[in-house]
């Protein structure tokens, strides 16, 4: 994707200190010189744009007669002591440089003596994802995946590299009312200079994208495209050189060896008020190096892989937060957490369950078979995933991670694998870690062939897990 920053009109070297110059020098030679004023608008959110900078250059290309200001709180910027003439008027800003994004300059007239007024605007939302999308139209309610592909060791384009997103969307039988959830996959292929570009995912809803790229992928990693902008930025990176991973089997049921470096990362915890959070649990997912942060908050993990990583923390007390980072061969990269205080229901006994899980608790009283897990129980697991907490389930084994985990029952043949029937609030067929445990009240798991309630019959004879959100 050629490189539109090569061709802006506003990338002018020391432009401030041309400005100052060729002011001193108009009083100097006693020249007049007009004034250029005006406001910026952010179309996005409907309101003024502070702090950008505006740049004014001579249509002719003098190079005596340009300009440049930021703009206030409410979006005003005036450059004094401009040359009379033509000139071309544009902004800086950091969202389109990211989106590698042109919009054409202004033009305007310059009076010696006068003001001259020229408002500028940032695109709307739809008018950037339509530029993003190679002029694609969408929908108000679909939006954009958009990034840059990189090895992580040599910085170079990750062209021909693959992004595959996940996303579920649900829907409802208007004769039944039954709701029904459906899985969508979209992927994007990288181009020559490693850009890619999801067009028409879903806005305000979670997606699940990974980077693949020549048998190696990057964590799934989970995006909320904002519905206001309906423009998400992520950009990846990959260890391409790094040894690829034993095919013959899966992490979680076969013990393979956890990802490794000579990457390092380091960071301040830091709760309420600012204040630093010690003993917080500190890990980069999918290696095995754990740290804990001392009294200041601070933390540090060596050893780790390169290219985008997926850093989860955790700390009773605290909501677990999972955030991507870049980590790069050899290199210290910083990546300080914000948590976030919740509620500790720990020391609150839960009862009335019959009332509040009647279908549980029948299912408890009634049935031979069966492992249950119930709100108490529940409450003292601290789990990321729910799929963490069914692996310690004897009778199942968890394939693949994150939104793409599945749960199989472990009495299958590797070569026909029987996947387990996960039912979510009696919705069938559910994926296992859409619900995080913190929201889950109680669970059911019955392994293959056992005898499981009638409403759980599944005619593929597979394992069946049973999920009861919190009531």
């Amino acid at each position: 994707m050629p490189t539109a920053a090569h061709t802006r009109f506003f990338r002018f070297a020391i432009l401030a200190t041309a400005s100052v110059l060729l002011a001193r020098s108009a009083v100097a030679q006693g020249i007049r010189s007009g004034r250029l004023e005006g406001t910026v608008t952010d179309s996005v959110h409907a309101r003024p744009l502070a702090g950008v900078r505006v740049v004014a250059v001579a249509a002719d290309a003098r190079p005596d007669s340009r300009g440049a200001a930021s703009t206030d709180s409410l979006g005003r910027y005036r450059i004094d002591s401009l040359r009379a003439g033509r000139y071309l008027v544009g902004l800086e800003s950091s969202l389109l440089d990211s989106l590698e994004i042109t919009i054409p300059p202004r033009e305007s007239t310059v009076s010696e003596g006068a003001v001259a007024t020229t408002d500028l605007a940032l695109p709307s939302a739809a008018k950037l994802r339509s530029a993003v999308c190679s002029g694609a139209a969408l929908p108000a309610d679909k939006g954009v995946l958009y990034g840059h592909a990189v090895d992580a060791t040599t910085e170079a384009p990750l062209a021909g590299a693959v992004v595959v997103a996940m996303w579920r969307e649900m829907t409802v039988d208007r004769k039944t009312l039954r709701s029904e959830t459906n899985e969508r996959i979209a992927s994007d292929t990288t181009d020559e200079g490693g850009w890619y570009r999801l067009c028409g995912v879903p806005t305000g809803t979670w997606v699940s994208y990974q980077l693949q790229h020549l048998g190696h992928s990057s964590p799934a990693i989970r995006q909320l495209v904002d519905d206001t902008l309906g423009i998400a930025i992520r950009h990846l990176s990959l260890d391409a050189g790094a040894a690829l991973p034993d095919s013959a089997g899966t992490p979680a049921t076969t013990g393979a060896a956890a990802a490794s470096g000579t990457a390092r990362l380091t960071g301040v915890i830091r709760g309420t008020g600012d204040q630093p959070v010690a003993s917080a649990e500190v890990r980069v997912l999918g290696t095995r190096t754990i740290a804990r942060s001392d009294a200041s908050g601070r933390y540090s993990l060596v050893d780790l892989p390169a290219g985008t990583q997926l850093l989860e923390v955790r700390r009773l007390g605290y909501g677990i937060v999972e955030t991507p980072v870049e980590l790069r061969t050899g290199a210290t990269v910083t990546g300080d957490v914000r948590l976030q205080k919740i509620v500790n229901l720990d020391s609150v006994r839960v009862v009335a369950i019959g009332t509040r899980y009647r279908e549980f608790s029948d299912h408890r009283a009634r049935s031979m078979y069966g492992v249950f897990l119930d709100p108490e129980t529940m409450a003292q697991e601290h789990a990321v995933s729910m799929s963490d907490i069914i692996r310690k389930i004897p009778g199942f084994v968890i394939r693949g991670e994150g939104p793409f985990a599945q749960v199989l029952s472990a009495r299958a043949p590797s070569l026909q694998p029987c996947r387990a029937n996960v039912i979510v609030n009696g919705v069938p067929n559910q994926p296992i870690n859409d619900i995080p445990p913190v929201l889950v009240g109680a669970v059911e798991a019955y392994r293959e062939g056992e005898i499981t309630p009638n409403d759980y019959f599944d005619r593929r004879g597979c394992a069946t897990i049973a999920i009861w959100t919190k009531r």
